[in-house]
């Protein structure tokens, strides 16, 4: 799950835009409250470095941080790490501590269940925040941790740094966002009909009061929800793939490229029945995956080409559903993508942005058809590198996806400009160059 699109075309986002616009003005985050905090900031001064992570629990957040903190703890750094049960093992096996959100932090088990609108999303974050600092905030404080880090998607590890006076990370999983951005890469999204004046008023109050509540006197904006970034901000990209990457201080933002060393608990794959024709990795990633309807449609148009197709049906899809398969496909509830990837010739991918930079850094051109949240911005983003095709799942024409997977394979020009993108994607530094950020900021502000 990344982080929903953040304008829409209403008055109602005059609050939004300004407030997204502080990066591009380089401005700080909002100050610590001293509501409740007095007693918090005791005896601080003698902590030892320490590092406390708040992730937001879903695949598309956790996934680039696991070979970072798989790294700091190589390197002798002690790290906590926030999280839900699900991830637990996987963030264990980093050699990260593994700390609950406890039974008030509920997650969406299967879909982007509440995060599908952006006022289901806002009240859910809300919701989250203050579950979070009623259950965390206490045990982080007697913890000592000397610096926090926190998923931009998660606005309550930024709450905790301000409310313990800590200097603080955010972890970036997806592109670097402002008005401008979200103007020329949204097209396709739709609008949330939920989104009114009145219901905007009554949530800002809700919100101010609600954090108040939690001793946070100055709530940051409705806007700094969705997106909350900090004085150092890890990045999985490169700043050729991010959008209008100029206007970003690149002393707070360290675009570090996709960090895909280490996946615990990777399925397995008959990579025997691999025969040589060119391979089509088919997955529309771990929230937006099931989609009867067009998987369907890949099965009926890929069946019988000259190639082979591995498709990720979702873990809950009946796949005797699909039907008999056609001698060319492969398919399978879930994946070990980063393996195929590396065996790949084409991509047809829902545009997440691990599954995009994962791509690219392996050079395979893609197929993108966005669905939701931040994919409307990188499948454009991609596309304008040359890097793809996007089709938009509504409107599409029979036949359309046979041919742009043939349109991709085909072409030379997106196999050269992915293997552009690619190079810039490896040369930022992955998990060792993020691992080694993290330790200079913390060094900088001991």
């Amino acid at each position: 799950m990344a982080a929903v699109p953040l304008c829409q075309s209403t008055r109602l986002y005059i609050d939004h835009v300004r407030a997204a616009g502080d990066i591009a003005r380089r401005e700080r985050p909002p100050p610590a409250s001293t509501h409740k905090a007095s007693h918090v900031l005791r005896d601080y001064n003698k902590r030892t470095a320490a590092l406390t992570y708040f992730s937001f629990p879903a695949h598309g957040h956790i996934n680039p941080t696991l070979s970072v903190f798989r790294e700091l703890s190589r390197r002798g750094c002690e790290v906590t790490f926030y999280s839900t049960e699900p991830f637990q093992q996987s963030i264990e096996k980093t050699g990260a501590r593994f700390r609950s959100y406890g039974a008030g932090f509920r997650m969406p088990e299967r879909g982007p269940g509440p995060f599908a609108q952006l006022t289901a999303t806002l009240e859910t974050l809300l919701r989250l925040s203050c579950a979070v600092l009623e259950h965390c905030l206490e045990p982080v404080r007697r913890s000592r941790p000397s610096h926090i880090m926190y998923d931009s998607f998660a606005p309550w590890g930024s709450m905790i740094a301000q409310l313990l006076g800590l200097p603080a990370m955010a972890s970036v999983p997806s592109i670097l966002m402002n008005p401008e951005i979200d103007r020329k890469y949204g097209a396709g999204r739709s609008e949330d009909p939920q989104l009114t004046p009145e219901w905007y008023a009554d949530f800002t109050a809700r919100h101010r009061s609600g954090l108040l509540r939690c001793g946070i006197r100055e709530a940051p904006s409705p806007s700094q929800l969705l997106q909350s970034y900090a004085d150092c901000n890890l990045v999985y990209t490169s700043r050729l793939f991010q959008p209008l990457a100029e206007i970003f201080d690149e002393r707070r933002f360290r675009f570090v490229g996709p960090c895909l060393a280490f996946r615990p608990q990777a399925p397995d794959f008959p990579f025997e029945r691999l025969d040589g024709r060119p391979l089509v990795l088919v997955s529309l990633g771990t929230v937006y995956g099931e989609r009867p309807k067009f998987l369907r449609r890949c099965v009926e148009e890929l069946a019988g080409g000259p190639w082979q197709v591995a498709l990720s049906a979702g873990e809950h899809f009946p796949i005797e559903t699909l039907g008999p398969m056609p001698e060319n496909l492969i398919v399978r509830p879930v994946l070990p993508q980063i393996e195929i990837l590396r065996r790949s010739a084409a991509f047809l991918t829902h545009g997440g942005m691990n599954s995009v930079q994962e791509a690219l850094y392996f050079g395979v051109p893609l197929v993108l058809t966005p669905q939701g949240a931040d994919q409307f911005w990188i499948s454009s983003r991609a596309a304008e590198l040359g890097a793809g095709v996007v089709l938009h799942t509504g409107e599409l024409e029979a036949g359309a996806i046979r041919t742009s997977v043939e349109k991709v394979l085909c072409e030379s020009v997106f196999r050269v400009a992915a293997a552009c993108v690619g190079s810039s994607l490896r040369e930022a530094g992955g998990h060792r160059q993020a691992a080694s950020e993290i330790q200079r900021f913390m060094r900088s502000r001991e």
